[in-house]
């Protein structure tokens, strides 16, 4: 088992390399436990230990709470580098460090709930507004089943969406709502899927809870640059668009996943022969040109994708220090980068995938573990490629837009 090594003792924010070189020191551990992560439903404990340990849970988190507020690099570099031999841990850690931001868009008093006597805390999700929320005496109760919180098993706060009435004269607005753990069931049953099945997407129960006012952030506050923690944690990083650097948490395993599973087909077949049947049997599977044209095809494919994303957040990030707030053309390049990239992966995917032989059909198979969680990724409602790219035309066009930016 890899050691866990504390990059910045006493307190100080470490050095980027030493930050990212702590999270690759796991990346063993984590193929070693792919498998149970995927039989289990859920990323181990741990794991999710193990990933603290690093302090990589930290990368964009506020730094009065001991965050070192890096970016969203950090994000796209591990995600890449877990999700090459697990989706689901790379999609879960990848959120751990997301909403670590995102908390820090709240006001001050809900990142102090959250941090103050945890610095350590980290936080699920379940974005869709379905929380039915009245309002009381400080705050709100809040009842509802939330869907599709990934990574909730190892977390020790869930984002809660709902609409609440706080617009102009009352009108429902958008919501997200911070609930600790003490406040939510998880609904064991929930979770069973053909693809990124460790991402422990389970239903949460949440019954009549107490959130106090200061615990809610609504949605055109957080994809306008508008949120209220802006105002105390005043690095430029927190007037980005919610979807700008989030939803890269999403896209990136897949990417990851196909990359992985190129360099996993070569390995496999660098010496292979044939079995004969269709093709004469003894040949060597990597002379014939079909095969190198698909790795040649996926493997740029995957490699443009990356580029891509970084390309984007890294404008992204200049621009909000520049400007101080994300631009509707910043915005909507992302969104477009995001189901890009995803999409770009699953083609990738399916070439390595179809070249794999009945071998990769096999359950245990990391390939078709691969192939399955790619395929779930592009699932996602946030990175659907038609809605996206015709949110994106819609904008050049300069029609009203549809969609989630």
């Amino acid at each position: 088992m890899t050691a866990m090594v504390d990059v910045a003792p006493n307190g100080e924010t470490p050095d980027y390399q030493d930050l990212i070189n702590a999270g690759l020191a796991l990346v063993d551990d984590i193929a070693a436990r792919a498998a149970d992560c995927e039989a289990n439903r859920r990323v181990s404990e741990e794991t999710v230990a193990a990933f603290k340990a690093t302090g990589l849970h930290r990368a964009i988190q506020p730094a009065r709470y001991g965050g070192y507020e890096m970016g969203f690099k950090a994000l796209l570099d591990i995600s890449h580098a877990y999700g090459q031999i697990c989706a689901s841990s790379a999609w879960v850690c990848g959120l751990y460090i997301a909403h670590n931001w995102l908390a820090g868009l709240f006001p001050i008093e809900a990142q102090d709930d959250v941090w103050g006597e945890d610095p350590d805390a980290v936080i699920s999700g379940s974005y869709a507004p379905v929380g039915k929320a009245t309002r009381a005496d400080g705050g709100y109760r809040l009842s509802g089943q939330f869907p599709f919180a990934s990574g909730s098993p190892g977390s020790d706060w869930n984002l809660c969406g709902a609409m609440l009435a706080v617009g102009p004269e009352g009108a429902m607005v958008p919501c997200f709502t911070l609930v600790p753990k003490s406040d939510y069931t998880i609904n064991w049953d929930s979770w069973d899927t053909v693809g990124l099945a460790g991402t422990g997407s389970y239903v949460l129960t949440v019954d009549d809870a107490f959130v106090p006012a200061h615990r809610v952030l609504t949605f055109p506050d957080v994809v306008g640059s508008t949120g209220p923690g802006a105002e105390v944690n005043d690095n430029p990083l927190y007037r980005l668009s919610l979807l700008t650097g989030v939803a890269y948490t999403l896209a990136m395993p897949a990417v990851a996943a196909a990359t992985g599973a190129i360099e996993l087909y070569i390995e496999e077949n660098r010496i292979r022969d044939t079995h004969g049947a269709v093709v004469l049997g003894g040949s060597k599977v990597a002379e014939f040109q079909t095969v190198q044209k698909r790795v040649g095809e996926a493997s740029a494919r995957v490699d443009a994708a990356r580029l891509v994303a970084y390309r984007d957040i890294e404008e992204a990030e200049a621009e909000v220090r520049a400007d101080g707030k994300s631009s509707l053309e910043m915005r909507l390049r992302n969104r477009r980068s995001q189901s890009f990239i995803a999409h770009e992966a699953q083609t990738a995917m399916n070439l390595i995938f179809d070249a794999a032989g009945g071998r990769c059909l096999q359950y245990d198979h990391p390939i078709q573990r691969a192939w399955r969680d790619v395929a779930a990724v592009n699932h996602h409602i946030s990175l659907n490629f038609d809605a996206v790219m015709s949110m994106y035309g819609q904008h050049r066009f300069g029609l009203p837009l549809v969609g989630q930016y």
